[in-house]
């Protein structure tokens, strides 16, 4: 007898209907026969979500032409459609007729792979996604923002969704194991005149901009966001002309072949040396030195000099040639950026 002979009937697959899930069959038209454990399921047996957290999936082309071309290389999460209309009742009517399964996480996907002709996709089931709406979002959302999938507007109305589930900000960071700052930044562009939410939508304006615009009042937005982008020029002109600029020759530089005494060819005696000079005293004409506390006049390091992999060596650099105002910008920017990783 084989293993799977002794196993028999898996617990998810083949099992007897029950009579409620006859009933609910029967009335929403939900199918809920046993299937073998899928891998690969036909295209048209999953329905796309209806409460994806992407408001538009946007130009699937370029997608639907690499499914082609290179094949799938993740698949989708899926869930039986009985267990969808579990955790969402009443939404029947919301699913693709004759579907067996609904995207949780993958909605680009299946319908770049119908718009390429495909005829099967690769899907992982699992029914324990969510029993209700919220942990259905919460598992749609995780996934998308941990592959940055989302417009930054579709991120923040779903945090905005799950916020009011979890309670807090720092509840809520501590779900989606990110930190309340990467919360709260995402949450503020929902404070953005409807002007600067077009122009966020269209790509016009940088979202890390504007997270830091969006608590402001809204009559002060286009101000403050026209300070920022002054500092942002500032400071790309700043970096460009610290690359542009050599490093002072060291004062010890070998002397130049024009300098160095040709051998002599025959026995006559060496030249006399030639006396150093003395070092000059310093009179009322000799440029006064700098006052104690300012920066000395010698150009800033290039960057192929800087040692990178030596923190302490790079900070000391930072404070030494950064001014105060930029270098407290700088820090917010990494903090911003180190919040927006996901944790390990």
């Amino acid at each position: 007898m084989s293993k799977k002979d002794e196993l028999g009937p898996g617990t998810s697959f083949n099992r007897n209907v029950s009579a409620r899930r006859s009933a609910i069959n029967a009335s929403t038209g939900a199918p809920t026969d046993g299937a073998p454990p899928p891998v690969e399921l036909p295209v048209g047996d999953i329905s796309l979500n209806p409460a994806n957290p992407r408001s538009e999936l946007g130009d699937l082309t370029e997608l639907a032409a690499s499914l082609k071309d290179h094949g799938q290389k993740a698949a989708i999460s899926i869930m039986t459609r009985f267990s969808y209309l579990e955790a969402n009742p009443g939404q029947e009517h919301d699913l693709e007729t004759g579907t067996k399964y609904v995207a949780i996480d993958g909605n680009s996907r299946l319908s770049a792979a119908r718009e390429a002709g495909l005829p099967t996709i690769k899907v992982m089931l699992d029914d324990d996604m969510g029993s209700d709406p919220e942990s259905l979002l919460e598992s749609a959302l995780v996934a998308n923002v941990h592959r940055k999938a989302l417009e930054p507007l579709d991120e923040a109305h779903a945090l905005k969704q799950l916020l009011t589930v979890h309670g807090t900000q720092t509840a809520l960071a501590e779900r989606l194991h990110r930190s309340q700052g990467w919360v709260s930044q995402r949450l503020a562009l929902l404070g953005l005149t409807d002007e600067l939410k077009g122009r966020l939508e269209k790509k016009q304006e940088a979202p890390e901009l504007l997270r830091r615009v969006g608590s402001k009042k809204k009559e002060d937005q286009e101000k403050e966001l026209a300070r920022l982008k002054e500092e942002k020029a500032r400071r790309k002109a700043s970096q460009a002309t610290t690359r542009a600029t050599p490093m002072a020759p060291s004062s010890e530089s070998p002397p130049v072949a024009s300098q160095v005494p040709a051998a002599s060819t025959d026995n006559s005696p060496p030249p006399p040396p030639v006396p150093t000079q003395q070092r000059a005293e310093p009179d009322s004409q000799s440029p006064p030195a700098a006052p104690e506390g300012e920066r000395p006049s010698a150009p800033a390091p290039t960057l192929d000099a800087i040692t990178w992999g030596d923190p302490a060596a790079v900070r000391e650099l930072l404070m030494e040639w950064m001014e105060d105002e930029p270098r407290r910008l700088l820090v917010e920017m990494l903090a911003e950026e180190m919040a927006g990783r996901p944790s390990v």
